[in-house]
């Protein structure tokens, strides 16, 4: 669904919900809104799909609200979930750098619609090209993903279930987490025990062991539709001594 918009009006609904490290949050509101006025307010419902793997290319999406997961297909059927992304990110900037197809599927599965702003190539390569700092942002963005999905394989090959869950768990506090109070972190995001698992490359019982160890330490507490870290420091600290 396309709506009439108004740039100003829509920094000013939805910027406190953008994790400070985002896309969005990156750019000052001298910058954000030109860059915004750019592209299309569009809204999406749970099961639509913002982009679908092999596509070919035709623009980005800036997530204002809500989140979506991105998934890939696996060799021999079925998918596999790669991340999630939450507002204030950018999606499709991969194909943006070098025009491939889609390289993954993006669909929305919360119940909270999302909100966000359509960009074709033409608009989003102009918004990046004139808006200060646009081209270094799309520029931090990329290696962001990139680094955090190959320290992923890396864990995979080495760190114990439990470790790599904990980093996870942390990298999406930092990126992404609300803090409602204390040293408590609530990460918005409702996914499955399986969907735990495809992110870190394990079995949904494996993952379920997991997730009752950190529970179990009192570092968090899994949740319907979201997953509170109780002890951001202690999963730092569980980390740092152990990988």
């Amino acid at each position: 669904m396309v709506d009439k918009w108004d740039p100003q009006s829509i920094v000013r609904r939805y910027r406190g919900s953008w994790a400070p490290r985002s896309f969005l949050a990156g750019l000052d509101h001298q910058a954000l809104v030109p860059f915004l006025a750019e592209g299309t307010l569009v809204h999406f419902g749970k099961g639509d799909v913002l982009v679908r793997e092999g596509d070919a290319y035709d623009g980005v999406f800036l997530l204002l609200s809500s989140y979506v997961k991105v998934s890939a297909s696996r060799y021999g059927g079925g998918q596999t979930l790669l991340a999630v992304r939450f507002a204030g990110d950018v999606i499709g900037e991969m194909a943006a750098t070098d025009g491939n197809t889609r390289c993954a599927t993006v669909e929305v599965c919360s119940k909270e619609p999302v909100a966000a702003v359509r960009l074709d190539e033409t608009q989003f390569e102009r918004a990046v090209d004139t808006v200060p700092g646009g081209r270094r942002l799309l520029f931090d963005s990329v290696v962001r993903k990139l680094r955090t999905s190959t320290r992923r394989r890396v864990d995979y090959a080495k760190a114990p279930v439990r470790l790599q869950l904990a980093r996870l768990l942390v990298e999406m506090a930092d990126e992404h987490g609300h803090v409602p109070r204390g040293r408590s972190v609530v990460i918005g995001a409702n996914l499955t025990q399986v969907e735990w698992g495809m992110l870190i490359g394990v079995s949904p019982r494996t993952v379920q062991r997991a997730l009752g160890e950190l529970k179990l330490a009192g570092l968090i507490d899994p949740g319907r539709n979201r997953m509170l870290v109780r002890d951001v420091p202690g999963l730092r600290a569980l980390i740092g001594e152990q990988l």
